[in-house]
């Protein structure tokens, strides 16, 4: 197994894991992770790209800073006519989108809850996978000194 491979895998580890999980807010999720690699000479750097909003599918989401009538409002206003409409829309809710957001604004959410334990990235990225993909790694890097070696 290569790095790509690799990294291939723990994508389609994390989509299982978001729908084992359920807490599919926008359905897109798992749609939009992605995985960059770079190798540059005996450097490999794995990265995955998930949507911005996967923080708050871990760490849940404050309160707005600012709690003030004017803010709320503007907030209230862009949410729910805006990604919360089409929350609502995707998941057939007849949930009053502004509702939900004045409600955001308010509390925000915590997380673990009842509905989230909060290990979308923890589930998958354990020291099991870790240490397979430093096994990878290493087996690489060896080959490339062996042929470092040999090419003198």
């Amino acid at each position: 197994m290569n790095v790509t491979e690799w990294a291939n895998n723990r994508l389609g580890d994390y989509r299982d894991n978001y729908q084992r999980m359920g807490i599919k807010a926008s359905g897109n999720w798992g749609a939009e992770l992605e995985h960059r690699i770079q190798e540059i000479g005996t450097n490999i750097n794995v990265k995955f790209l998930a949507p911005k909003y996967t923080e708050q599918l871990v760490k849940g989401r404050k309160q707005n800073k600012n709690q003030d009538k004017q803010s709320l409002k503007a907030f209230v206003g862009w949410a729910g006519s805006t990604f919360l409409k089409d929350w609502a829309n995707n998941k057939g809710l007849s949930v009053n989108p502004f509702a939900v957001a004045w409600k955001i604004a308010r509390k925000g959410w915590e997380i673990p809850n009842s509905y989230n334990s909060g290990k979308l990235v923890e589930n998958v990225l354990t020291q099991n996978n870790v240490m397979e993909l430093a096994k990878i790694v290493g087996v690489n890097l060896e080959e490339e000194i062996r042929t470092e070696i040999y090419k003198k």
